[in-house]
């Protein structure tokens, strides 16, 4: 699967922040360079948040946790986690898919986009979303994030 622009859009972490809600909740919040001000929220769980904070502030724990296992895996193993992939929302759920490359083949894992996401910013790999999916975002401006 070849990422065609006008298919998908190259996007960026800009965060995790905890929702206020009866019960503790996350969101991630990705930004296009194109989305003209807008961001993509994506609902994920504390353990997924901690994961990605974790990343984004480039945190080494002293023993590889789970993100940082499996990327260690794909290594050893000569794989190359070329680019993951926020497919589709189907029934308020993101889908997503991490593309895997060995040597000339390409593998497609389905995958969901919090753990894709931790993954990505752990192998220093490209996130695209699907431009169907920019239907979901939402104004940067209407958020008051730090």
């Amino acid at each position: 699967m070849e990422i065609k622009k006008e298919e998908y859009s190259k996007a960026d972490v800009i965060g995790v922040y905890e929702v206020p809600a009866p019960r503790r909740a996350y969101v991630v919040l990705l930004e296009g360079e194109d989305w003209n001000g807008y961001i993509l929220p994506i609902m994920i769980g504390v353990a997924e948040a901690s994961a990605i904070q974790a990343a984004l502030e480039g945190y080494v724990p002293e023993r590889p946790m789970t993100h940082d296992l499996i990327v260690s895996i794909l290594g050893a193993l000569g794989v190359v986690i070329e680019r993951i992939t926020i497919d589709a929302l189907i029934n308020n759920i993101f889908t997503a898919t991490i593309v895997l490359r060995e040597s000339d083949k390409h593998i497609y894992v389905d995958a969901r986009p919090s753990d894709s996401i931790a993954i990505a910013l752990r192998a220093n790999a490209p996130i695209y979303v699907a431009n169907r999916l920019l239907s979901s975002a939402i104004p940067k401006d209407s958020l008051s994030i730090d």
